[in-house]
Parts: structure tokens; C-alpha cells; sequence
């Protein structure tokens, strides 16, 4: 059957739950005559009556009772789904481990909502990755990574490149200390997995034994900010550290790079590809973070 029209079924809806057309007229802001042409389509496209006027008001046929939790139903979905979508546009939840959060992402976030007001953005910071997002819990991911999963799109933001750097303060009088003296100090880990400062020192042409001791850390931010402290010399990544080397609170000791396998990149869906929500971090994000020229706006 041809379903009726969804303009009639509206006004019937509100006519139904206040017992009166003179009232679904005001709600809808129309006239009475024109609530009564609705009504009168609906009727017959069923064939049958849906009110009963009465003195008292409107009063609905066993037809209409039976039409009207159906169509009060599908309203209330309609209703729920169109501002889960109208929500969804105005919303984005970024994914960043606490250190690109702490170093990156918040330090320039006022930017980007003095930018964009009107969207609402919530910063997830956890250190797993779900490489298809198949959890939900964030649209947009800043990530490191060396491989890419089918069904995203990854815009690489820069190579991740590490120098040795520390507080002034660990030396104290002290000149600042060559390669060879390094290991007079202690050596803080950015990682419990990755060999970190064994690749390093092997790059400087240096080699210090089988055995390097370092104090690891969970994330490079907590790395970095013991060794702002003055407990000993980080290996820290450059893209990091711009503000602790222009404020003194670190010292570069080298110039020897170590240029890791993976590099920095920001996430997203393909299906998310046209949200104007994550157009926008897009490329705000490339603008701020990227070492290549960002892509021109798509909106």
C-alpha cells in the first residue's frame, strides 16, 4: 500500500494529542482550514474517518487509535535520529596518546576552538590503537605508525626524529657533557619496548656494551619531563621539545638525528571523509602539525 503523506500524518499526530485542530493549528502554525485538508487527505487515502467531532473536541475512531502509537513511534525516531545526526556534525572526538596531547594537541587548542565555536570537540588520550575505529570511541586519530589499514585515510604529518636533550640544571657548573660522557648520567628511556638509546649511539659511532641502563618511561612526555627536571638525558622527539629548548628548561647535547621506521600521522575513516567537523580539524591539524603544505579545503 502507498504510504500517505507525511505532512498529514504530522498535523494527525498533533491533532490527536491535543484533542483539537483549532490547537494543532497554532502548534504547526496553521490555519484551522488547512489542518482540516490534511486531515481530510489522510481519511482518504485510508478510506476511513479518524475522528469523531464532538462538542468537546476531537476524539479518535478505533482507526486512529490504532494509527496513532504507530505514527507517534515513527515521529519520535524521525525526531531522535535527525538530531543524533544534527549532534554528530557539531561533534568530534579526537583520539592522541597523552604525549601528543600534552605537547601537541593542547598547547594549540585554543586555535582551533576560537576557529570553530561552534563545534564540540572531546580529546580522547589513550596509547592503543584500534586500526579499523571499530570501537567508536573517537572519529579522528593522531597516530605513529608505520603500516596503514585498508578503510582509513592517513595524512602524513612528519617523520619522527629523536636528538638527546636535558635540564642545564643536571650539569650545574659542569660543561655540557660529549657523547663518551653520556653515560655518566643517567639515561632516561622514552619507551620500555623500543632500543631507543642503543640506536642512537650507534648512529653517533659510539659503542657503549652490550647493556645500556635507562630508567624507562610510559610515554615520551613523562621522558621529557624528567629530564626537564634535571633527572638525567632523554632521548626526545624534536617536534616535541620547541618550547622547553626556546624557554631553557632543555638543552640540545647533539646533533645526531636518530630518524625512526614510522612517522606521525592524522586518521580518519572514509566514511567520515566529508563530516565538515573532521574537514575542519583536518586541516587545521595539517596546517599546525604537518611538515608538507596542507591540502586546500574540500568542504
Amino acid at each position: 500500500m502507498k504510504l500517505p503523506p507525511l505532512n498529514a500524518l504530522r498535523v494527525f499526530l498533533v491533532a490527536a494529542e491535543h484533542h483539537s485542530f483549532t490547537k494543532a493549528g497554532e502548534t504547526l502554525h496553521l490555519t484551522q482550514g488547512a489542518v482540516s485538508r490534511h486531515i481530510q487527505t489522510l481519511e482518504a487515502h485510508y478510506g476511513l474517518p479518524l475522528f469523531v467531532r464532538q462538542a468537546r473536541g476531537l476524539t479518535l475512531t478505533p482507526e486512529g487509535v490504532a494509527l496513532f502509537p504507530a505514527v507517534r513511534d515513527a515521529f519520535s525516531r524521525i525526531e531522535a535520529a535527525s538530531e543524533a545526526i544534527s549532534r554528530r556534525s557539531r561533534e568530534l572526538r579526537v583520539k592522541a596518546s597523552p604525549s601528543i596531547a600534552s605537547r601537541w594537541v593542547l598547547p594549540r587548542f585554543t586555535q582551533f576552538r576560537n576557529r570553530y565555536p561552534e563545534l564540540m570537540v572531546s580529546l580522547v588520550t589513550v596509547t592503543g590503537f584500534d586500526p579499523n575505529f571499530k570501537s567508536r570511541e573517537y572519529d579522528i586519530s593522531f597516530q605513529a605508525c608505520e603500516t596503514q589499514e585498508p578503510g582509513l585515510i592517513y595524512h602524513r604529518l612528519r617523520g619522527a626524529r629523536f636528538v638527546p636533550v636535558a635540564s642545564p640544571a643536571l650539569f650545574k657548573d659542569k660543561p655540557r657533557p660529549t657523547i663518551e660522557q653520556f653515560l655518566d648520567y643517567p639515561l632516561l628511556h622514552p619507551s620500555h619496548e623500543d632500543q631507543f638509546w642503543s640506536q642512537w649511539f650507534a648512529l653517533s659511532g659510539m659503542n657503549p656494551g652490550s647493556s645500556i641502563e635507562a630508567y624507562a618511561f610510559d610515554t615520551l612526555d613523562l621522558a621529557i619531563t624528567a629530564a626537564s627536571r634535571g633527572m638525567g638525558i632523554t632521548l626526545a622527539e624534536e617536534s616535541m621539545i620547541a618550547d622547553d629548548l626556546a624557554n631553557g628548561s632543555l638543552v640540545q647535547l647533539s646533533d645526531v638525528a636518530l630518524v625512526t621506521s614510522w612517522a606521525y600521522y592524522l586518521i580518519y575513516p572514509q566514511e567520515l571523509a566529508t563530516l565538515p567537523s573532521v574537514i575542519a580539524f583536518r586541516d587545521w591539524a595539517l596546517s599546525e602539525f604537518s611538515d608538507s603544505p596542507p591540502p586546500q579545503a574540500t568542504l
